[in-house]
């Protein structure tokens, strides 16, 4: 099964892009590429400031979509595609990410 780790920021961290933080992260990724688990990962752009949209009413167009009221909890920052053969093996490696916030695990349907 794949599924997607979210990572979130809890805004509690001050530090990053140092070379230990990269160190940390790159060693996660090789040991999910080791266990033969890893398919993609993306880092969101600091201060990107993406858009939560909602779906269209009579009152909106596709035109001009217009943001939601309200942030969702903590700041995206990245995410991982892994292949698992369950749920709980996906859990366990999400529980092994170096994170300074949270991790949600979802996953994901082949259309």
């Amino acid at each position: 099964m794949k599924v997607m780790l979210l990572m979130r920021s809890d805004g509690t961290y001050d530090g990053g892009n140092s070379e230990e933080d990269y160190a940390v992260w790159s060693d996660y990724t090789v040991s999910l590429e080791e266990q033969g688990v890893y398919v993609t990962s993306g880092q969101f752009e600091d201060g990107a400031g993406g858009t939560l949209l909602t779906e269209l009413t009579e009152n909106r167009s596709p035109e001009k979509p217009q943001p939601a009221d309200g942030t969702p909890a903590g700041s995206l920052v990245g995410y991982y595609i892994l292949e698992c053969a369950d749920f709980e093996e996906a859990s366990r490696h999400a529980r092994r990410a170096p994170l300074y916030g949270s991790v949600e695990v979802l996953p994901l349907s082949a259309w």
